[in-house]
């Protein structure tokens, strides 16, 4: 047995795309920071998704924390915590966003100190370096970038006890995800 938890990382749901038209808040205003109607469709599926997960034979753990990536003057968007708010009210959890761009260490020493199944919703720039700041098994290959195209992936860290193993998952949660990675 593992003295790390199971992370799955996602990014968060979809946006708008430049020049076209504004994503929603929460309560369905016109939001440049928000989440387009197929990114609310991904939120919704992936709470069910995560309320079902931990299973016999599924990979993925049901999260017993659920952080996002928080805002700061320089970094507005509130799609990450959209996004995890969705599966954090779903499994009666407090969603954490008190940690933002730049604290990738300081969240990865939370979520080993806690122990627990997490999900994580981050910013996808970020991603890579905060999965490098998992104690890693030491051939562990880290994608340099998350793809900018995809909302669709997971990406799983398994501990073990040399550290975690990274699998990069397709979520197939929505019609026209792909089902590769």
């Amino acid at each position: 047995m593992s003295m790390y938890p199971t992370v799955v990382i996602v990014r968060h749901a979809e946006k708008p795309e430049s020049g076209g038209p504004h994503g929603v808040d929460h309560h369905g205003s016109p939001s440049g920071r928000g989440l387009t109607p197929r990114g609310w469709s991904r939120s919704g599926a992936l709470a069910v998704r995560m309320a079902h997960a931990g299973g016999a034979g599924d990979v993925l753990p049901k999260p017993e924390a659920v952080y996002a990536t928080g805002t700061d003057a320089h970094h507005e968007s509130d799609r990450p915590r959209l996004t995890a708010h969705v599966v954090a009210d779903r499994l009666q959890l407090h969603m954490l966003s008190h940690l933002g761009r730049g604290d990738e260490a300081k969240l990865v020493k939370e979520v080993v100190a806690a122990g627990v199944p997490t999900l994580i919703v981050w910013d996808h720039g970020h991603i890579p370096t905060l999965t490098k700041a998992f104690p890693l098994v030491s051939d562990v290959d880290v994608p340099e970038a998350w793809p900018e195209d995809r909302f669709d992936l997971f990406w799983l860290l398994t501990p073990s006890d040399e550290g975690y193993t990274l699998t990069i998952l397709p979520q197939e949660l929505l019609a026209g995800d792909a089902s590769t990675t």
